[in-house]
């Protein structure tokens, strides 16, 4: 009897041993697949639990923590309130509230500083808001987001005018006049809607021969927004593509260019006038851009000099022949950002007003109609005119 007892015990000693070597074994199964499962979402960029917040990626948490210390001495030293906030998946806010004119040495300092700790850093939205414009940096580091940046920029309201002295009143007050054309048109679908949604009345310039080149001319009209021809020139670069069927060269016979200008109309219909696409070779040789100038005023168009080179001579040309003409002077995104062009705009505005009328030059970037409609609210109280490219011609 008590060998069976024994017997029956050991019996179920090892069965107890097998289930829990089999519980023990099934526990580092499932760890393995939580670890590796946790492991491909780390990769991927998504919250990871034991990536993130446990072992914290060495590497990319002490560069991440460099900057973040970084950042908020350069704060601190300028006088800059911020506060930093971690949330869930470990990911650092900053928030901070300035005055326009600390914006723009916070937002290259911001980028030399990400750069400096080996990280990136991306522009991912930007929202004009009243009296503000916020601006959401997203910073990375080790191909991770470690730190959301949100930067609310206060405008400066106009200042005000010295009180003018009594003088005998004006009949009528001639306000400075600035236009906007955006060149490329034609090359995406639908852009002059998102001209039109501007509220102002830029001019927008066609490729003739860029794929919905007719079709947005065609709604450019129907929208009732001004259009012109953007007519292929030659450049200097030679390695720059011009195929005769669609460039004015500067060995272009004045029936070649006829025939190029014929076509161009046909394809804008509704087009006034044209300006240079490309074009810096061209422009700057006399007798090339006389034998271009001659066959657009037997059009009846006028020409808009697009400066594309300092040694143009277009637009004296055309003055000398009688045309109605006028020149660029300022591109708003030879530097492809939403600041950069912000403050062409300003400077835009502040040509108007030293010469009476100014014009500018942009293309349908989206760093251009976001810096665009933001300035829209800020442009309606500088006491200028906006108007088509057609109403400052000389």
């Amino acid at each position: 009897m008590k060998k069976l007892k024994a017997q029956r015990k050991k019996t179920t000693d090892s069965g107890r041993r097998a289930a829990a070597l089999s519980f023990i074994a099934f526990g580092f199964i499932a760890l393995a697949i939580v670890v590796a499962l946790e492991f491909l979402d780390h990769k991927a960029g998504k919250h990871s639990f034991i990536f993130s917040q446990v072992i914290r990626l060495g590497r990319q948490g002490e560069a991440g923590q460099r900057f973040q210390s970084d950042l908020a001495a350069l704060l601190a030293g300028r006088g800059i309130a911020h506060d930093f906030v971690r949330d869930r998946d470990g990911i650092a806010h900053l928030k901070v509230d300035l005055a326009e004119p600390l914006f723009a040495p916070l937002s290259r300092d911001l980028r030399q500083l990400v750069e400096r700790h080996g990280g990136v850093h991306l522009l991912s939205e930007v929202q004009g808001m009243k009296e503000q414009v916020v601006y959401l940096y997203q910073v990375r580091f080790a191909g991770r987001l470690t730190h959301v940046v949100l930067i609310s920029k206060r405008m400066l309201a106009p200042a005000a005018a010295p009180p003018a002295a009594k003088t005998k009143p004006l009949l009528k007050t001639v306000r400075p006049r600035l236009a906007i054309v955006i060149d490329d048109i034609g090359y995406a679908d639908l852009v002059s809607d998102r001209l039109h949604e501007l509220g102002i009345p830029v001019t927008g310039a066609v490729i003739p021969a860029a794929p919905f080149a007719r079709s947005e001319a065609r709604r450019l009209h129907e929208l009732g927004l001004e259009e012109i021809i953007h007519l292929p020139m030659q450049p200097k670069d030679p390695a720059n593509h011009h195929p005769r069927d669609q460039f004015v060269l500067t060995d272009s016979s004045a029936a070649e260019i006829g025939a190029l200008l014929d076509a161009a109309m046909a394809a804008i219909p509704f087009a006034r006038g044209l300006n240079n696409h490309m074009g810096s070779r061209l422009t700057s040789d006399p007798q090339a851009a006389r034998r271009l100038l001659e066959q657009v005023k037997e059009r009846g168009l006028f020409f808009v000099d697009s400066k594309t080179a300092p040694t143009t001579v277009a637009f004296s040309l055309a003055r000398q022949l009688g045309m109605k003409t006028v020149l660029r002077d300022v591109f708003l995104d030879d530097v492809q950002t939403y600041e950069h062009t912000f403050a062409q705009i300003r400077r835009l505005v502040d040509l108007a007003r030293q010469n009476g009328k100014a014009l500018a030059i942009g293309h349908p970037f989206p760093s251009t109609l976001a810096a665009l409609r933001d300035a829209v609210p800020w442009l309606k109280r500088q006491k200028v005119e906006i108007v088509p490219v057609s109403q400052i011609l000389e």
